[in-house]
């Protein structure tokens, strides 16, 4: 759904596409949707954000506070969607790497085995900023028990299957 502007006519438009692992936010004018597009990849911090330039048929002048605008909400975008790729790089390979154990399936009762490994290899800090990225949580809202060694041998087992390459695992 478009989001209203300040400025008359203009809109903005956050879309995520699957196939790209990636945020689209359009500025739009009325009739000619797209017309200058920022791609926020969210998966792979190797890619870096970038722009499409697809005006209409014919020139479009875009007023320069409204570019100015637009670039302030990608700016705000980029700095939340990809704020786990400023982590130290063991934190970011752990939030790539944990990703696919969350798609593999995910159960809250894996929280505490979850902070016991990564804490193996990070510290508290980037243990909480991986928790955050992953699973949108903090580290509080976690189940606070103790896991038990078989539900960190279990756990272990699932993110190795998943393609987990970390110091939190027998290699």
């Amino acid at each position: 759904m478009p989001e209203p502007t300040p400025y008359d006519g203009y809109s903005i438009t956050r879309i995520y596409v699957l196939s790209e692992d990636a945020w689209r936010i359009e500025l739009d004018h009325r009739d000619h949707k797209g017309m200058l597009t920022a791609i926020v990849p969210d998966e792979d911090p190797t890619r870096e954000p970038s722009f499409c330039l697809s005006p209409p048929d014919g020139h479009h002048h875009v007023p320069y506070e409204v570019l100015r605008w637009f670039m302030d909400e990608v700016h705000e975008d980029v700095a939340r969607i990809r704020a786990w790729t400023t982590l130290p790089p063991a934190a970011v390979a752990a939030v790539v790497a944990l990703r696919e154990v969350v798609y593999d399936g995910w159960d809250d009762e894996d929280g505490p085995a979850l902070v016991a490994l990564l804490s193996d290899a990070l510290p508290a800090d980037q243990v909480a900023a991986v928790v955050r990225e992953v699973l949108g949580l903090e580290v509080d809202a976690l189940p606070d028990r103790p896991p038990t060694p078989g539900e960190i041998a279990a756990l272990r087992s699932r993110m190795t299957d998943a393609g987990w390459r970390s110091g939190t695992t027998d290699e």
